[in-house]
Order: structure tokens, then sequence, then C-alpha cells
């Protein structure tokens, strides 16, 4: 708009103007013509060039439609080459954590160099009681069926899982008993069978402890392990009916016949596994245990069965794996199709009786799986969302005739916001950057900021007084976009600046959305500046030719449109709402509401609390999210499961820091709620059985080291009874072999032969820990910081970290709010500077930054009221929202400035003339986001209420605070200061006139009592 923005009525030429040096009397006189008035800017070289530039582009467009439009549609298609390198990106370490931080350059490695293969999946069977024989049998009807799984390319659960030895102990005791027998009556005549009854007692009292320490080892003892079978490992009461190590016909039998009697007995007096030969605590398996006055476990409402797979890493990263879930783990293919017929299987457990027992599934694909579908599902609202928009921009473009409805050129306007998506999404894909979930709300931020300039457009065309609509089509073009050219600009660079500020985060997944969405809101600013005017011109000359709006080949003779079309309804409100609003009770209102909508606000920015569960990308109602809700019902015991690794340990020497790690992970009561670690139990193995002193690591290991027992020790642990299970929990150069040392390899050789020594050094080793629950950032955060102080500081030589899927969001939260308000002052900075420079006029800048920043207040409080709280997703809406706030009172500031008289007849002016287009492009975005207002992605459900909560305080402090401000300290408009400080009196007349100065001529114009 500019110094044309207002434009007074039809107004008579007077033909007796006296002037003085103080005053401009104007005498009234009789009509003669029409003439043209405005009020001339201050700034005749920035404004005047300014609007020169866009005038001058108006008249071209108008001129040379054809070529225009031409233009941009070659601009667009060469954006739109890049589509096919479009690359998606659901990995959420590369979405969500910075690419600098701990966890993603460990992560990162650790999948370069030893990718992690477990997968565990699970379920939670719950009802009244599950200590009953029909709970028992329905849990082994589930069992039987996770092995009888067969996918198409004939894998199994067998052929997936994590199998680990099974070491039949009775089996054991016979074997060497027999064996040691056979030996005796070999080497004595006076051989005494009784005297070789092992028993509990055999082995110098370690007797079913460990049978690795003793005569036996290395042999027969390793050849016994090497012939012993393997098992899927699991994990569930049904071990305690096991039979020798498996379940088999007597196992079935014996399930079959439980009564809640022998079922109470055996839970009481069960803590060793019939399946594994292992001591197990059963009891942890059950949640809501109730017992008797003797302590005795009478039932329990919930227990968990457990699955532990095993997945092929190298043949998924060789495939590229798969990974919809954000999760950050890939898998191969195989596993995949397995996991999705597990999770089938165990979905189907539900109709198993007794139905009364719910079971709730959880297998490792299901997140991605469920998040992924959830949100991709929900993009098809963007079709039926254009639809929405496009029958509201038709309805408020065009009138109710034949011939003055405007259904193209709505439809033009909305394609070229198509247009802009397409360049953004094929030019951005070109430099680079990915695609991620969160850019599945561009077309929706794309089409309400497109709609805000298509309808500013409309309104600067439709406020050209009958003398502008006499001048030529090309003028009129001339004159429309030299008003609207500026007011899109500053909202469009306002919009655009906000959203590079967004690209410079260290967050991956929001610099890139908001790279992508810079591009397309300056190629859709472009385009509405071109394209659609071009389309405009050429559809108003469909109008001037009376053709009709649908089969443009018809023409209407002596065309005369209905009364109704010629009413603007939204106009006449306006009107109404100015001439209301500058009353003095209504501004007292208006305040008092605003100060009450602030008070809320803080209250609710005080109370937003810091807080991420990816729980929230699943659907509150799907069986994913069941389970994590009754698992936090039944099993809420335990937080973050964390693995530290250990990369290139070289034992002996760093037992004595590995030990000082041990003991002050112990020692974190308050964070760490259990450790387990092969270490702890290797000291004791080795404490016990082979030094007398006070142990490792404080007792010399000079023996041990030059003998190379210490290897030799350790392999003997690892192949041992309770060493077993850390085995899979190393990694070596080459593989370890029973009965002999562990690989060792020569260190510092080169450097210093005289006291080289030979190290035993693991490729990675592993120790493994659980925190405690902690309620949110302010708690895990420092607890986090901690664990990595404590590694830290035991000063290992190679790479020592520790990992878990909660660390990533943890970090991420770490940096978030510093992320979040960094970037809304630089925004707010870069706003204000340049709506300062675009509107020329500084407090009207500032008063326009306090608009934003209300709004960003009001939307901060309220957003907690709706129970969302600062995390990633809500961060990136609240950044990105930045740009919209400014639109709705920059169009009320520049306005108010581009219009002469008292602050109340400036502020009525501004209202009615740019009113209507700010709330159409507000109810615009409204209703091209509204149809997400049931989403069941936590992305798309966050972008609603953030955005609406936008519109909202947007329009509100817009239309209604931000003119009661300037009606009370509004900054004089441009061009006041030529007037001087002439005294301009109007004497009495028929009708109200005023005087405006033109180019140091003096006009007057007519004067309706609402613009």
């Amino acid at each position: 708009m500019g110094s044309e923005d207002l434009e007074s009525e039809e107004a008579p030429i007077k033909s007796n103007v006296e002037f003085s040096s103080d005053t401009v009397k104007i005498e009234k006189l009789p009509k003669m013509e029409f003439a043209k008035v405005q009020a001339s800017p201050k700034s005749t070289s920035l404004v005047s060039k300014f609007e020169g530039l866009f005038y001058s582009l108006g008249a071209f467009t108008c001129r040379k439609p054809l070529p225009v439009i031409i233009g941009c549609f070659i601009f667009t298609s060469l954006g739109c080459l890049g589509l096919p390198f479009l690359r998606m990106e659901n990995n959420a370490i590369k979405l969500w954590i910075p690419q600098e931080s701990d966890f993603s350059l460990n992560y990162n490695w650790l999948w370069a160099n030893f990718p992690p293969e477990f997968r565990q999946h699970s379920v939670i069977i719950h009802g009244d009681d599950v200590l009953t024989p029909e709970a028992i049998q329905k849990m082994y009807k589930i069992y039987k069926e996770v092995y009888q799984i067969q996918t198409k390319d004939n894998r199994t659960w067998r052929d997936s899982c994590l199998r680990i030895p099974v070491v039949n102990i009775d089996e054991m005791i016979e074997s060497f008993t027999e064996e040691k027998r056979r030996k005796k009556r070999w080497a004595d005549d006076d051989y005494d069978e009784d005297m070789w009854d092992m028993g509990d007692d055999f082995n110098e009292g370690f007797g079913k402890a460990d049978y690795s320490v003793g005569q036996f080892y290395p042999d027969p003892y390793c050849e016994k392990v090497s012939s012993l079978t393997t098992e899927c490992f699991e994990e569930s009461i049904l071990e305690l009916w096991a039979y020798k190590g498996a379940f088999d016909e007597t196992a079935d039998r014996a399930i079959a016949a439980l009564t809640k009697e022998s079922i109470l007995a055996r839970i009481n007096a069960g803590n060793y596994s019939e399946f594994y030969m292992i001591e197990r605590d059963f009891v942890s398996m059950l949640a809501g245990v109730k017992r008797d006055e003797n302590g005795k476990i009478v039932s329990a409402n919930a227990t968990i069965m457990r699955w532990m797979g095993r997945m092929n890493a190298t043949r998924a990263l060789l495939e590229g794996g798969k990974n919809d879930a954000g999760t950050g783990e890939i898998v191969d293919m195989g596993t995949d199709e397995f996991e999705r017929d597990l999770a089938q299987t165990l979905l189907k457990s539900e109709e198993i009786e007794p139905k009364y027992l719910k079971v709730e599934v959880n297998v490792a694909n299901s997140f991605g799986d469920i998040a992924s579908g959830t949100i991709w599902g929900d993009v098809n609202n963007l079709i039926l969302g254009f639809s929405i928009v496009f029958i509201y921009v038709n309805f408020m473009l065009g009138k109710f005739n034949h011939v003055e409805q405007r259904g193209y050129l709505s439809l033009i306007g909305l394609g070229s916001v198509g247009m802009s998506i397409g360049f953004s999404y094929g030019f951005c894909s070109l430099i680079g950057l990915a695609y991620g979930p969160l850019h599945n709300m561009i077309p929706f931020l794309l089409l309400g900021i497109g709609i805000d300039d298509m309808f500013v457009t409309m309104q600067c065309f439709n406020n050209l007084n009958a003398e502008e609509q006499k001048k030529s089509r090309e003028e009129r073009f001339g004159l429309t976009l030299k008003r609207a050219g500026a007011a899109i600009t500053v909202t469009s660079l306002t919009d655009f600046l906000a959203f590079a500020i967004g690209g410079s985060t260290v967050l991956p997944a929001l610099r890139s959305f908001c790279i992508f969405c810079a591009v397309g809101l300056i190629v859709v600013y472009i385009l509405q500046a071109t394209w659609f005017v071009a389309w405009f011109s050429v559809d108003q000359r469909r109008i001037e030719e009376q053709r009709n709006g649908s089969l443009i080949c018809i023409k209407h003779k002596n065309f005369k449109p209905n009364k109704f079309s010629q009413k603007n309804i939204l106009q006449s409100v306006f009107k109404s709402i100015a001439n209301v609003i500058v009353l003095k009770p209504v501004k007292a209102v208006i305040m008092c509401i605003t100060l009450v909508i602030l008070g809320f606000s803080i209250w609710g920015n005080i109370e937003l609390r810091q807080e991420f569960n990816p729980v929230w990308f699943l659907p509150p109602d799907s069986y994913l999210a069941q389970w994590h809700k009754y698992n936090s019902i039944h099993f809420p015991s335990q937080g973050e499961k964390v693995t530290v690794f250990m990369e290139n340990l070289d034992l002996p020497k760093d037992l004595a820091k590995l030990d000082k790690v041990h003991a002050e992970l112990a020692a974190q009561e308050d964070i760490i709620h259990s450790l387990d670690s092969w270490y702890l139990d290797f000291k004791k193995y080795i404490n016990t059985n082979f030094l007398t002193g006070v142990g490792i690591p404080e007792e010399s290991m000079d023996e041990l080291v030059g003998d190379e027992s210490f290897n030799a020790r350790l392999t003997q642990f690892l192949f041992g009874s309770v060493g077993s299970k850390h085995r899979l929990l190393l990694s070596y150069d080459s593989e370890i072999t029973c009965g002999q040392p562990a690989p060792a390899i020569n260190v510092n050789i080169e450097t210093a032969p005289s006291t080289c020594h030979t190290s035993l050094i693991f490729q990675m080793s592993m120790i493994q820990f659980t925190h405690r629950l902690m309620s949110g950032p302010k708690e895990q955060i420092p607890a986090m910081n901690r664990v990595k102080k404590i590694l830290a500081d035991a000063n290992f030589s190679s790479r020592v970290f520790p990992m878990c899927i909660g660390y990533a969001s943890w970090e991420t939260d770490e940096v978030i709010s510093e992320e979040l308000y960094r970037n809304i002052l630089l925004a707010i900075l870069c706003v204000f500077i340049t709506t300062w420079i675009l509107l020329f006029n500084f407090g009207a800048s500032l008063q326009v930054l306090g608009c934003v920043v209300l709004t960003l207040v009001n939307v901060g409080g309220f957003i907690h009221f709706w129970g969302l709280t600062i995390d990633t997703v809500s961060c990136t809406n609240v950044i990105i929202s930045i740009g919209l706030c400014v639109d709705y009172s920059a169009h009320i500031a520049h306005a108010f400035m581009s219009t002469q008289g008292t602050r109340d007849e400036r502020v009525k002016v501004a209202l009615a003339d740019i009113g209507p287009a700010v709330f159409n492009g507000g109810f615009s975005t409204f209703l091209a986001f509204v149809l997400l207002a049931g989403s069941r992605s936590h992305v798309f459900a966050t972008f609603f209420k953030v955005f609406f909560l936008v519109v909202l305080f947007g329009l509100y402090n817009g239309l209604f605070v931000l003119p009661v401000a300037l009606s009370f300290i509004g900054p004089k408009a441009y061009g006041s200061e030529e007037l001087g400080k002439k005294e301009i009196v109007l004497e009495e007349e028929a009708e109200p006139f005023r005087p405006i100065i033109k180019n140091g001529a003096t006009e007057e114009s007519k004067v309706e009592p609402s613009v």
C-alpha cells in the first residue's frame, strides 16, 4: 500500500479555495467533476521508489500476462526437477538429536563398528488374577503360537531369536561323577563307591555353583559345554513348569493339570528356571502381588512375557535397513517381516480364552509401523483442506452472480501454493536436505500464508475509488500492487526471516523444515505478486467483457448484477467495528479483557513444563500405546536401561579403572536402580577361586600376567555357569575357545619393545545398569551428566560411553529450551528490524513487535492449559508461528500509517480498509488446518493446537488490541509533517469534506461516515 493506500471516495472539485500561510479554508461549491486525492508520504525517496517499483510490476504484469504466466511456470518447473531426489528420513537420531551431540556421535560410531543386534518383544497379561490355571494355560498357548509362526521365506522364531546355551545340571553331575569314578577305579584298587558320591558338596564346596572350577576343567568340561544345546532366550513364569530344559509332552500334561494350589506352591517356592537351569527372580515378572499373613503370594493381577530376538546387523546395513519409526534403529528385511507376523499373532492372542485376561503387545518394530502410519495417514486431510479453503476463497473473492464469480481465479491462486510446495520440495532436495515427518505441515503453512497475500491484493483492488476505477486496467493493477506490494512484502519478508532463523538451529529436523518453509515462502510471495496478479488481470478482463464466470465463451449482454451480490457483508461488519472500537468505554473493555488474558497467559507460561515422551507419537488407542500405559501401571519400578560401551579395553591394565567406575556407579543409589556387569561377576569369580588376598584389582596380577593365566582364567569364567551369560556382551579379535586363553595381541612393541607386555584387548565390552524412574528433565539431565562424568574421570585411553534410547531425548531436552529462546529472540529481532525498514517508522514497528510478543506469551501460556509441554514439536511450531503473528498486526499498522486524520479516524479507516483482508487471511489459515483437530498424530495435533492459538490471539491482538493502542499512542501518518502547522478549517457544508495536500496542491474529497 503506501502513499496512496487510502484514497477518499468520489469528491467534487472546488473552484474557490483560499490559501494562507497558516490556514487552508475550503468553501462549499457545487459539484463539477470527480478528482483523485491521496495522502503523500513523508519519505518521498524511499517510499515513492518502493511503491513505484510495485506500480511498474503491477502495470507490466497486467500488460503482459502471458509472458509472466509462462515465466512463472518455467521457474517453478525448474525447481520441481529436484523432486526425484526427495529423500525421506525417519531416523529420530538424525531428526531430533543435534548431530554434534555425544549421543549422535557415539550412535554413528557404534553402528559403523559394532551394530546392535538385539530385538526385544513382550506382552503384558493382566486381569483380576493371573495365578490361575486358566491364566497359565493362556500364557502357554501364546508361547506355543509364537513357535508356530512361519513367514513367506520360511523364517521361524528359532531363526529370529537370540540363542543361549542351556546347562542341564543333573546330566552334568551324573557325567562328571561317572568320569571321576572311572578314573579312580583305574588308578586305585581300594576304590570306595560311596566316597565319590558328588552330591551338593561337589568340587570342593562349589557343588552346583560352577563346574568350570575344579579338576574337570578344561577336560571333560569344555567338551560338555561345546555340545550343549541352545534355546531361544525368553522370560516368563512358564519356566517353572518346564521339564529338563524343554517344554515337551511332560510339561504339556503338567500345565493342563494345574490347580490354584499347585500354582501358588510353585510360585512361592520357585526361584529356579527349569527351562534354562539357572536361578531366576520370578516375582519380578508379577505385578499387583497380594500376600497372606505369612508373606506367601496368593494372587497377582499382571505378568509379563518377554522374547529376545536377534537380527543380522550386517545384512541390515547392506540392505540399507528399514526404519519407519524414527527410533534410530534399522532392521534387516527378514527380521522385519517376521516381526510383523509376530505382532499379528500376539494381537490375535487376545481372543484366546479366558477373554477377561487382557493382552497388551509390544513388538520391536511396532513403534515404527504405528507412528509412521499415523503421520502419513493424516496427509490425506491436505486434499480436503485445500477443498475447504477453495470454497471459502471463492466465496470471499467473487460475487454471487454469473459474471463476477471468481472460481477459476481462486483455483489458480491455490495453484500458486501448490507450485510453491513443489519448488520448495524439489530445490531443497537438490541441495541435500532430508524430508521428515514434520515436513508434512509445510503445505498447510504455505496455504494459509499464500491465501493471506491473495486477500490483501484483492482488498486493495476493491478499495480503488470511483475515479481510479475509470482508469485503464493497466493503471488500476499498477495502483493495486502499489498499495498491496508493501503490505505483502512486510509480512512475507518477516515470515521468511522467522523461518530462516529457525534454519540456524542445531536440531536437524527443525533446520531442514525451516529451510523448506523459507524457500516456499519466498516462492509463494513471488507468485502472488506475479502469477496471481497476471491471472487476476485476465479474470478482470473477462468480467469487464461480461463473460460467464464458469463458461467464459458465453457473454451476457446488458448484464446487471443483482443487489445482493454487490453487498460486502464483511466490509460492512468491519465498518461497524471500526466505529465502535474508538469509543472510550469499548477501549476500556478491550484493555481489561487483554489484561485478564495476559494474566492467565503468564500463569500458563510459569506452569509450562519441559517434557517429551516418544510414546506421544502413538495414537492413544493403538495397541503399543496401551502396552506403555499398562507397563507404567504394573511395572513402573525401573527407568531407562543403559549400556556402557567400552572400546579396546586393555586388561589387566584397566582393571583398576574398571573397578573405580563400578564402585562410583554403584554409589549413585539415587539415580541407579541396579548394576549388571561381567566385571562384578568376574571379580567375585577370581577372588573366590584363585586369589587368597584382598583380590583384584588391589592384589598384584603379576603372576597371572606373567604366565598368561589371566587370559586363561577369563576364558574359564566366560564358559562357566555364571560368566556364560556375559559372553555375548564381549567382542574379541578372534573367536574365544573353551579351555584356551582369551585372544591376545601385543601392544607397544614398536615403541617400547623392552617393556612390552601381552595384554587382552576387548574390541568391545559392555556393562549395563538401570536408572531409577525420574519425573522429567530436571532429574534426567543431571543424572545423565553424572554418569558421563564418572566415565570421563576414569580416564580410559579408548572410547567409553553410555548409550540408551532415553539419552537421545534427554540430550535434546538439554538444548531444546536454549534453542527455543535463542531462536525466538533472534526471530523477534529480525522481524522488528524488517518491519522498521519497511514501515519506515520506529514507533509503528515497536507496536507491531509488542503485538507479536503478546501473541507469543498468550500462545505459550494457553498451550499449557491445552495439555502441551515444551518438546521438539511444540517448540518448532512456536518458532515458526512468529512470522504468522506479524501478519495480522503489520497490515493494520501499515494502513494506519498511510491514512491522514486524527488517531481515532485513522484507526477507523485502517480497520475498514484492511480489516476484512486480515480476517480473511487468518480465517482461511484456520480452515487450512482445521481438519487436523481430530488427528491421532502428536505432530499434527500439536500443530493444530499451536496454530489455532496463533490465529485466535493473532487476530485479536491485531484487530482489537493494536487499534486501541494506536488510538492512544499511534505514530504520525506518512506525509503529516508536510502539512506543517497549517490549521485546517471546515466551514459548515451540506456534505463533509476533508482537504488533503498532494504535491503542494490542495484537493478535497467527499468523506463517507465510515469507509
